[in-house]
């Protein structure tokens, strides 16, 4: 009996691996998470105990997370999931978790430039259009073409929507501006690298 469970096991790891993008550490934990709430081992985990699980594995730390686990527990027919279902949500939460981190390193980055020109770290303040300018000219020798960098932006001074808008608009280039400048401000040390520079120092911390 214990042989045909373990080679029972194997074959679902090996579905599991094929099905979803997984190291075996997480299909190992995932599996010791479904029978813990599975003892019977019916091969089913009730859709009231899956929130349990994601919880134990870190992916329900904050309201968007579980709000976008109620959203994915509900495209799941029946009252119950399989190992296999539980996996792919896992996956789903995962890959949003991923997703929202990306997202706060990006915001953060924007916060960081923001403030190394002027602004203030609540969003709050201005950058001077000049500044920008000044600094892409001397500092970063990019050559970008600043009307079209400007677009119809007419006024003066940017606030942190403005700001984040220009340089999204702007390229990989600009966009790489915003990073540096991030990496300045939290290494505590004054902006006067080059961009060609940046690159170099880009390629190396790869």
């Amino acid at each position: 009996m214990k042989r045909k469970t373990l080679l029972l096991e194997a074959d679902i790891i090996q579905q599991i691996k094929s099905a979803f993008n997984l190291n075996q550490i997480e299909i190992t934990e995932l599996m010791t998470q479904a029978k813990r709430y599975d003892p019977k081992g019916t091969g089913y985990v009730s859709k009231n105990e899956v929130d349990d699980i994601m919880r134990d594995l870190k992916l329900l730390g904050n309201e968007k997370m579980i709000a976008k686990f109620k959203e994915e527990l509900k495209t799941y027919d029946g009252k119950q999931l399989e190992l296999k279902q539980i996996c792919d949500l896992y996956c789903k939460l995962k890959n949003y978790q991923q997703q929202l981190e990306d997202e706060e390193t990006i915001t953060q980055e924007y916060i960081d430039a923001f403030v190394a020109l002027g602004g203030q770290p609540d969003r709050s303040g201005y950058v001077q259009k000049q500044t920008i300018i000044d600094i892409i000219q001397k500092e970063f020798e990019l050559k970008i073409d600043l009307e079209s960098f400007l677009g119809d932006f007419q006024g003066n001074q940017l606030e942190f929507e403005d700001f984040c808008q220009l340089f999204e608009n702007a390229g990989e280039d600009a966009k790489s501006f915003i990073t540096s400048f991030s990496q300045a401000k939290r290494n505590n040390t004054d902006f006067t690298v080059r961009f060609k520079d940046f690159e170099k120092w880009e390629k190396t911390a790869m």
